[in-house]
């Protein structure tokens, strides 16, 4: 991926740099314009999720990059069509709102395959744009009044190596640079640079702020027995199915325990949803090989132990951004306390463990607010200089590399941004390709808002 990254961003005429972030991976970075006091930063990531079973792609071939349609049903369900194959999937809701309030057509072509959404339209919308911006600097003679920088970065989907080294570590790019060491404002934000992190999203409808994240893995620790006499054991996968009762019963009552500090009007209330969950008892391991098969020494024995993942999504604290950490170690305090009083076993114990987590994000409190910040005005306008509409603004389900652009690098980034499509993660995943075409006119006018031109 990054060999073809990189050879179609040199032949745009910038200045390219590759940066290392780890054994297999490297970030590809363009830059184009004068250092000025303006930077506008577009950043996508190159990597993509696993295929899963490639038996259940359309055409058994998860990477085709095939050209299909895409018709939208209403009710939140489409039609993917390639060749003469069709496939009916539910969508988001929010992508329905745009197919059912600002499209008139019912059909659009589409690219499918594994990562077209997520992130690979990304990236192609960025390598357009760049290019345009390049090829009217060229033959116009005009250049633009600061530095546009498209970042190409890897490691994403897997601990996010690649923004932290392009943006994040004292050694990043951008700092080595110098763009990180401009001034600030009272929140500690840069002022003279700004940037949009790009990911599979509802057609450049601009995303102000997504929840945290806290994973945490639960253990329970029972005792093995002969599966004849399971009365001198103590089973952990038994205790293991009341701690994930107790937990798809009990949201209300964490979310009320939660109340007093959680602003939820932007981002909405804190979700759970249980992950993967491993026995023991006689499992040795599980593979793919065309189909899952699951490696057993016997199922002739009671599980001793058992472990569970357990994803947690939340909003923003009433201090946001100050508080939250504090927020986080609150929503672990309070699940662990509701494990303690409804899913305590007399023979089983269990065990809660913090695996990884992230801070909510929210470029200001509440929509109206959000509204009116220019980066916000500008991309609105932008878009519908191309759309032909305004986008409304939204908030994201999942996170995304602004997480730690904003965070850590202190730039101001719009969330999540990025081309129509569905599915990412899934089978039959797919991204609209005219789509592609309108955020890199899209991102090439905000660029130019952003820096504006050499006088």
């Amino acid at each position: 991926m990054v060999g073809k990254v990189h050879a179609a961003a040199t032949a745009h005429g910038t200045t390219v740099d590759v940066q290392n972030v780890g054994p297999e991976s490297d970030n590809v970075i363009e830059q184009l314009g004068p250092s000025g006091h303006g930077v506008f930063v577009i950043e996508a990531h190159t990597d993509a999720v696993p295929e899963g079973d490639r038996a259940r792609w359309l055409n058994g071939d998860p990477f085709s990059g095939e050209e299909g349609w895409v018709s939208y049903l209403g009710h939140d369900e489409v039609e993917i069509e390639v060749g003469v194959e069709r496939y009916r999937a539910r969508i988001r809701p929010r992508m329905s709102k745009i197919w059912e309030r600002f499209r008139t057509e019912r059909r659009r072509r589409v690219i499918y395959g594994r990562g077209s959404f997520d992130n690979k339209g990304c990236v192609a919308s960025a390598m357009l744009a760049m290019d345009a911006l390049a090829a009217a600097s060229r033959s116009s003679g005009v250049e633009l009044g600061g530095t546009v920088i498209a970042a190409y970065t890897a490691d994403e989907e897997d601990g996010v190596a690649g923004v932290k080294r392009f943006a994040c570590d004292a050694d990043s790019w951008l700092a080595e640079r110098g763009f990180l060491s401009g001034p600030r404002d009272a929140d500690g934000m840069l002022t003279e640079i700004s940037g949009v992190a790009l990911d599979g999203s509802y057609g450049w409808v601009p995303v102000i702020g997504h929840r945290g994240a806290v994973q945490l893995a639960i253990t329970t620790h029972g005792r093995a027995a002969h599966a004849a006499t399971p009365e001198l054991g103590a089973n952990a996968v038994e205790a293991m199915s009341r701690i994930i009762v107790a937990l798809a019963d009990g949201t209300d009552e964490i979310r009320a325990a939660l109340a007093d500090v959680l602003e939820t009007s932007l981002l909405g209330p804190v979700t759970l949803a249980v992950g993967s969950t491993i026995a023991g008892g006689g499992v040795r391991q599980v593979r793919f090989e065309g189909e899952r098969v699951v490696e057993r020494a016997g199922v002739n024995a009671i599980p001793d132990w058992c472990e569970a993942t357990v994803d947690i999504r939340f909003p923003q604290g009433r201090r946001y951004p100050q508080d939250s950490e504090d927020v986080k170690n609150r929503v672990v305090e309070v699940v662990r306390r509701h494990l303690d009083q409804h899913a305590r076993s007399a023979s089983v114990r269990h065990d809660v463990r913090e695996l990884v987590w992230g801070p909510p994000v929210a470029m200001a409190q509440n929509f109206d607010a959000a509204a009116k910040l220019p980066l916000i005005r500008e991309e609105r306008r932008r878009a519908a200089e191309v759309l032909g509409f305004e986008p409304e603004l939204e908030t994201a389900p999942g996170g995304t590399d602004a997480t730690f652009m904003i965070h850590e690098a202190k730039i101001p980034t719009i969330v999540e941004l990025g081309p129509a499509g569905a599915l990412s993660h899934d089978v039959h995943e797919f991204v609209e390709a005219d789509s592609i075409v309108e955020g890199a006119k899209i991102l090439a006018l905000l660029a130019i808002s952003r820096v504006g031109v050499a006088e």
